[in-house]
């Protein structure tokens, strides 16, 4: 004997074994809607403009790459990086249009043969380390900014 039934709030009619498997598709598909929405929205909230650190191992030295700007910190004074900037650009055949420099802060703005704007800043960390940035052009060239930064980094 089949015993029937009805859901009201469903409106189903007819026996109580199709009612339930009917309901529990209805919950499996609400599940699997409900995880695809969880996963879309971790995915939106989480792809925005991250670093990318490159060989950042303990006590070593490695560069970030962040909207443009190459960063690395170097366990040199500011004095001393601008120097070593200055030296740098010059043996890349960059010229340099404006140079300021105190013991906090260091700024190089050059340009390339071709027009690209170049800029070299330096930050003092503290104690003899100071933190490197190069941009190369309005959008940042990865490659010539680490050329300019290996080319640097010879002088210290």
């Amino acid at each position: 004997m089949k015993l029937s039934a009805v859901c009201k709030t469903c409106k189903i009619y007819g026996n109580i074994e199709n009612i339930l498997n009917f309901l529990n598709q209805e919950v499996l598909m609400f599940k699997r809607k409900f995880y695809i929405c969880a996963l879309l929205a971790l995915y939106l909230f989480s792809t925005g403009c991250v670093p990318l650190i490159v060989g950042a191992a303990a006590g070593g030295t490695g560069y970030a790459w962040y909207k443009g700007e190459l960063e690395e910190t170097l366990p040199v004074s500011v004095s001393r990086m601008h120097q070593a900037a200055k030296a740098g650009l010059k043996d890349l055949e960059i010229t340099v249009l404006q140079d300021h420099s105190d013991k906090l802060r260091s700024e190089i703005k050059a340009v390339m043969a071709d027009g690209t704007k170049v800029s070299v800043e330096g930050e003092s960390m503290g104690n003899s380390t100071t933190k490197l940035s190069i941009r190369v052009g309005y959008i940042g060239d990865k490659n010539l900014s680490l050329r300019i930064r290996d080319a640097i980094k010879k002088h210290l």
